[in-house]
């Protein structure tokens, strides 16, 4: 009797014992990581403060420096569909710097996962600005040159600034594309491009055969000169 209550005490003070280690590692578990995220969302605040300081320089240089102004003054200031150019840095600048931050979060609470993800992001940023930059470059280029396309006497000049932005645009978006997507295919867009390509080339062809081949040669140059201004209005 007496052997059966020592060994139910035992038992129970064993029971007791690793229900307070268990206890005492989770709750010194739960603290720690209570700390790292602590840690983290320090470094998230302080990279917010600094990056936004670190965009206001960049901006106030690029303001100083008359960027926005150059733009307005040639007619691409609207060439990045309701962007700005000093806004477009302005964002890469707070990225990087959330970036940084974060990457020193992780060497400080030795968390593998996240200094991983943010080495990676480090990695490819450059590539994400070259891509970047190629686009931006090419809208601005194609917008400049079609304001004077525009403004010039040419015949078709809509339809002619039409042609080269999709033209443009298709090749930045070639260029790009690797850069920013490393392990994208790129073959699809020139198949595409190439089937609008011919696809456009035939309709135009079967629609000067079809109007040279009824006869109507004459008819469609009396028209065309009479309805030039129209014409170009519409293209």
């Amino acid at each position: 009797m007496g052997g059966g209550e020592v060994s139910l005490l035992e038992v129970w003070s064993l029971l007791v014992s690793r229900l307070s280690d268990a206890f005492a590692r989770v709750t010194e578990n739960f603290l720690v990581g209570l700390a790292d995220v602590l840690v983290v969302l320090l470094f998230v605040i302080l990279g917010w403060i600094v990056g936004k300081i670190f965009a206001a320089v960049v901006g106030r240089f690029l303001e100083r420096v008359g960027l926005e102004k150059s733009l307005r003054k040639r007619g691409i200031d609207d060439a990045l569909f309701g962007f700005t150019l000093t806004g477009v840095i302005e964002k890469f600048v707070k990225l990087l710097t959330y970036a940084a931050f974060l990457g020193i979060a992780a060497e400080v609470v030795n968390l593998t996962f996240l200094g991983d993800l943010v080495y990676w992001f480090v990695g490819y940023a450059p590539l994400l600005v070259q891509g970047a930059t190629v686009l931006v470059l090419a809208l601005l280029a194609v917008e400049y040159i079609s304001a004077h396309l525009k403004k010039s006497g040419m015949p078709f000049k809509r339809l002619a600034s039409a042609m080269l932005k999709v033209f443009v645009g298709y090749t930045a978006i070639v260029i790009a594309t690797p850069l920013v997507l490393p392990n994208a295919d790129v073959g699809i867009l020139y198949t595409a491009f190439s089937l609008f390509v011919a696809a456009f080339a035939l309709a135009f062809g079967l629609g000067m055969a079809i109007a040279l081949g009824l006869g109507l040669k004459d008819a469609v140059a009396m028209v065309a000169r009479k309805r030039i201004s129209d014409i170009e209005e519409l293209v």
